[in-house]
């Protein structure tokens, strides 16, 4: 004989279910040509640079949904060196492709989500940006005025 579970214990049926391979495109195709744009520009535009942020914020987000501790340190190791690139922009080459490589391991965390907790983890960035839990990016005066 089988039992069935309380409607409140059963399964969401998208509990499980990760973006599709378009959807995925759609939600990361935007960042990932921001940071294209940044990685090959002088000047930093602080739209692009937002952009970026936002993946981290979410994978961060995830992070600490899941507990997932080394995640944790590494999205907020990266977030001193996104504060330092709005400041002061690339100083050394090497910030250019930790930037990259970061942003890669991020989108790999990002794709191996389910859509419920990618959901979650989003409406918990726009709920600390309104309600100015996020730290701001500090531009200087002369890289709003960026051509790329």
């Amino acid at each position: 004989m089988t039992r069935s579970l309380p409607a409140s214990r059963r399964l969401h049926p998208f509990a499980g279910q990760r973006l599709s391979a378009a959807e995925y495109v759609d939600m990361l195709l935007p960042p990932r040509i921001h940071l294209e744009l940044l990685l090959n520009c002088v000047t930093i535009n602080p739209w692009h640079l937002t952009s970026v942020v936002g993946v981290f914020n979410v994978a961060t987000a995830l992070a600490y949904m899941h507990h997932d501790q080394r995640s944790i340190r590494l999205y907020e190791a990266v977030s001193q060196l996104v504060l330092d690139i709005s400041r002061s922009g690339f100083d050394e080459s090497s910030m250019r492709e930790r930037l990259r490589k970061t942003f890669n391991i991020a989108d790999d965390y990002l794709q191996q989500q389910t859509r419920p907790d990618l959901l979650r983890a989003v409406r918990l960035v726009e709920y600390q940006i309104r309600h100015g839990q996020a730290t701001p990016l500090l531009l200087e005066p002369a890289a709003t005025d960026a051509l790329c």
